[in-house]
This record gives structure tokens, sequence and C-alpha cells, in this order.
């Protein structure tokens, strides 16, 4: 690829890291994490869990904390505005990955450019002559 047309694809990428930094520069209150639901058995002989393998389903909060997953109850039903926290943060962490990738883009047409302009001694010291 010519030196041209490396500059407008890095131009256009930046402009795509700009657009997502614009979107992630004030991200408001988030929790880390996300949401599971699992069943489990209350150990009562005379319930529905033990007699018809219906299990009690609770919702959890699982997220990584000290190189661990951690799970937190939340309860049987998830609050709105603990889902709306979660559905930020996670949304929050595909655009940083977003950029992350923009910026790895970047980087590499940065050092495709820099390779198409190098030339050796030989060349530069006949250029000069």
């Amino acid at each position: 690829m010519n030196a041209s047309k490396l500059r407008q694809e890095i131009g256009l990428l930046n402009k795509e890291r700009s657009k997502l930094l614009d979107r992630v520069i004030r991200p408001g209150r988030m929790v880390k994490g996300s949401l599971y639901q699992m069943g489990r058995s209350c150990g009562n002989p005379n319930c529905k869990c033990c007699k018809y393998a219906k299990k009690h389903v609770s919702w959890y909060l699982s997220r990584g904390m000290e190189g661990k997953t951690k799970l937190t109850y939340v309860g049987r039903i998830v609050p709105s505005w603990l889902a709306d926290s979660v559905k930020r943060y996670q949304h929050h962490q595909k655009l940083l990955a977003r950029i992350r990738k923009a910026d790895a883009r970047i980087s590499d047409g940065l050092n495709q450019l820099r390779d198409a302009m190098v030339q050796t001694i030989e060349e530069a010291r006949r250029k000069h002559q």
C-alpha cells in the first residue's frame, strides 16, 4: 500500500477511535460483572425441588476479584437498576475493546508507513549527491 493510502486509512481509523472515545469518556455508574441464573435445592425433602427435581431459581452476580470468580447472591428477581448497571459495564467493556483494536490497527498502519519511507544509507547518499 502506498504512503498516501496508508495516511488516509490511519486518518479514518483515528476518526473512528475518537468517536468511540467520546462514547466512553463519561461512562456513568456501573456494576462490574455478569448476571447468571442458577438453580439450587433447598434440602427440604417435602419441597418440589426434591420431589420433582424442580430447583429454586436465583440470580447471582459473577465477577473477577483477585484472580478468582466471586458470586454474589442477587435474589429471585434482578432489580432493574442492577440489570441496567451491569449492561452499562458490559457495553463499556465492548467499546474499550474496540478502542484497543483501533489502536492496534493505527499502530500497524504507522509502522507500515514508516517502513515505506525508510531507505538505506546508500539510497540516501545517492539522492544527496
